[in-house]
């Protein structure tokens, strides 16, 4: 690699991991996505030996400017801290993908890829490149998995809007969609590398999107079938009134400061007094809405709404932080109309440098890089019992994790809760984000799903990952009261609940297989090659 040539890649690697946040909101350019792994692979291919250094530059291109919603925490130097570590961290995955691509590359990577491409037989190269499509959705899955994961922004949840596409994840759950995304991303790298050397363009070279392409068509068969068919009978429905503070993180967590968390009690208690004029059925609070304060502050008016609750007959399922022996918990819970506390739910899956750090046990120095503080893990899933109505509730980020919601979601249970609080984050993309990921959820479950923020989307997401009823604006304060309509029980299960990730552990296994034998055939090689020359000359 030349100076120039060098300079241009690196330039190339930055451009591409800004072009990939694209995919993602603010911008939110859906078709960016199918051209991510394609630009992701051909920077990375010159020469090929730079693959982890390039797609490790694209990878922090992308983390840093797609997750610098972290920047807006009010808590320094924690911040920071966290947006490095996490960004860092997570740009390893975009530099292992193309590592992997070209391990398994079967061609003569010593000449320009266009050719070594087109000396391929054609089935060693569709198969190279679904490998590559499969890897890209192994990395994924364990980049949920690993750590207890973060499984955010993944390459199909870009694809929200593509309506046809979505419901494939009601099958294989939205990895399915990154892997037809993926797939076809290869397929046109293929097609565009085989065409390179200057000859006329050939119809028949469109035979490099023939796989990805049926398996597109197959997708979107599939998610047509599933949106003419009609969801199950409507038995009823539940008036949900969704209280959204709107309370600055400053103040949240402001504990010493008696006159902001009486005025934050106020602001709340105004707010809930508005949402049980209209008699719902279920009063939500989100996350972290209950401030500390002496009860002698908050007694006056926690005792007359518990008056008009009771009269009105309101359930109540509040965010409230616990604490048992000293550890602290980020806890729902659920009270019925006359104040009984029926259920409590804690967070089990907490956020990587932000609730927690990996490894903070063992290196106690650690854990300062958690702005928030280390919390405890919760168990569950944990059922909230309404009466007639049955709901299972997710916090924080929870419901952007594809099994916690699968697991959540029992034939019992109506719809899903999220109570979160994206007011950590001010005003920034990082509400849309989350949102956008968690509808996916729905989708999995064919259940809605409901979500009470403290700031950020407030609203509901349909079976099939619509949204209705977002608060506007999503950074005021308010009350948004929602009909979600009850479906007929027992629900069947969607396919994707049935077997959960059988695609992505899948595609794990068949990748470190292709690895393996890639390994073994390499050293046979070298075997034979060392054999070869220790035979003596006649």
């Amino acid at each position: 690699m030349n100076a120039a040539g060098g300079k241009r890649n690196w330039v190339m690697a930055v451009i591409v991991g800004l072009v990939w946040s694209c995919a993602f909101p603010p911008v939110n350019c859906l078709p960016v996505a199918w051209l991510t792994p394609a630009l992701l692979l051909g920077v990375t291919c010159a020469p090929p030996k730079h693959a982890f250094r390039l797609g490790l530059v694209a990878g922090l291109a992308h983390y840093f400017s797609s997750l610098s919603w972290l920047l807006y925490i009010p808590v320094s130097p924690g911040n920071i801290a966290g947006w490095l570590a996490l960004s860092g961290y997570c740009s390893f995955y975009p530099a292992l993908w193309a590592t992997f691509c070209w391990h398994l590359f079967p061609g003569d990577r010593e000449k320009p890829i266009n050719e070594a491409v087109q000396e391929l037989q054609f089935s060693r190269r569709c198969v190279w490149g679904l490998a590559c499509a499969l890897g890209w959705v192994a990395l994924e899955c364990l980049r949920g998995w690993v750590i207890t994961g973060f499984p955010w922004n993944y390459l199909g949840a870009s694809q929200l809007e593509f309506m046809r596409l979505a419901q494939l994840a009601s099958f294989t759950g939205v990895l399915g969609v990154s892997l037809v995304v993926a797939w076809v991303a290869m397929g046109g790298l293929l097609l565009f590398w085989c065409c390179q050397k200057g000859e006329k363009f050939q119809i028949q070279r469109l035979a490099e999107l023939a796989g990805p392409l049926v398996l597109l068509l197959v997708a979107v068969v599939l998610g047509s079938v599933v949106l003419s068919k009609p969801l199950p009978e409507k038995t009823g429905e539940i008036e949900i009134a969704l209280v959204q503070p709107s309370i600055p993180q400053t103040v949240l967590w402001d504990l010493g400061n008696e006159k902001a968390q009486r005025d934050r009690f106020t602001q709340l208690m105004d707010l809930s007094d508005q949402a049980v004029e209209k008699e719902p059925d279920l009063l939500v609070w989100p996350e972290a809405a209950v401030p500390y304060l002496d009860p002698s502050v908050t007694s006056n008016r926690m005792n007359a709404l518990d008056t008009v609750i009771r009269e009105k007959k309101i359930w109540r399922a509040w965010g409230v932080d616990t604490q048992t022996n000293r550890v602290p918990y980020n806890s729902t819970i659920l009270l019925n109309p006359d104040g009984e506390a029926l259920a409590v739910y804690s967070k089990q899956h907490l956020v990587m440098f932000g609730e927690y750090v990996p490894f903070g046990e063992q290196f106690p120095f650690l854990k300062k890089l958690a702005p928030v503080g280390n919390f405890g893990r919760g168990k569950g899933p944990v059922v909230f019992d309404l009466g007639a109505v049955k709901t299972s509730v997710l916090i924080c980020f929870e419901d952007v994790v594809p099994k916690l919601a699968r697991r959540a979601a029992a034939p019992e249970v109506d719809f899903l809760l999220n109570l979160t609080n994206d007011g950590w984050f001010g005003n920034s993309h990082q509400q849309w984000q989350h949102a956008r990921s968690a509808a996916w959820r729905a989708i999995e479950t064919c259940r809605p799903l409901v979500r009470c923020t403290n700031n950020g989307i407030t609203c509901w997401v349909d079976e099939r990952g619509r949204f209705h009823g977002v608060m506007q604006p999503v950074h005021s304060p308010g009350v948004r009261q929602v009909t979600v309509p009850i479906r007929k029980r027992p629900h069947a299960a969607t396919f994707y609940q049935r077997h959960g990730d059988w695609l992505s552990w899948g595609s794990v296994v068949v990748c470190l297989g292709l690895l393996v034998a890639q390994l073994l055939a390499r050293q046979m090689e070298r075997k034979k090659g060392s054999a070869s020359v220790d035979v003596p000359a006649k």
